[in-house]
């Protein structure tokens, strides 16, 4: 396969082929097909297809889940990725890759990501308006309280900033409640600190 094929549109040809197995499938084959997407949004052409259906049949699980968020088909992309075990480490990498509002709700409300590990990534790979549309769409259904309460994010998440970018790009509310949240939380740690250290003492 060459540029030169997919460039004369030829894909019917190459889709042929793939079906009857007369071509050797590998990630090279698939990410050139993928190369000749040019897709802005929602990937809905044939080399997305084809790049899917190649990728399936070498067993690149990690590209797999891409191509169908490529498409929207963001339920789809989660399940094949619980199905083959890649971990929350890999579906926070599908948010960086194909960042979108949707995809964080569904990561927050229907996997259980942590939120805090969901706006570190948005805030780290500069998709501002993800990150503040991801907390607005929250608070609206009133499901930012109980995703923030429970929160298991690890340390080396930077909460603070978060109230910074919120305050900087003009959500105020969400901003004071994030703070409220932080002022909570290190008030409860303080107390499971000092509960501590009085039994031990005892």
């Amino acid at each position: 396969v060459s540029t030169q094929s997919t460039g004369e549109n030829r894909l019917d040809l190459i889709a042929q082929w793939v079906a009857n197995k007369h071509l050797t499938l590998s990630c090279e084959i698939a990410d050139l097909l993928l190369c000749d997407c040019q897709c802005r949004v929602r990937c809905d052409c044939e080399s997305g297809t084809l790049a899917l259906a190649v990728y399936r049949g070498v067993g690149n699980h990690v590209m797999s889940t891409n191509c169908l968020a490529r498409q929207g088909a963001l339920y789809r992309a989660v399940h094949y990725a619980k199905t083959h075990d890649l971990g929350n480490e890999k579906l926070l990498g599908l948010l960086k890759t194909t960042p979108s509002i949707d995809l964080a709700a569904l990561l927050v409300l229907d996997e259980g990501l942590n939120i805090g590990e969901v706006l570190a990534c948005l805030q780290e790979n500069h998709h501002d308006s993800i990150f503040v549309g991801i907390l607005k769409v929250l608070d609206e259904n009133n499901d930012l309280k109980e995703a923030l309460l429970n929160d298991q994010s690890p340390a080396s998440v930077q909460w603070n900033e978060f109230v910074c970018v919120c305050a900087e790009l003009g959500e105020t509310e969400i901003a004071e409640e994030l703070q409220g949240f932080i002022i909570s939380r290190d008030a409860i740690n303080k107390a499971k600190d000092s509960l501590c250290s009085s039994e031990n003492l005892d």
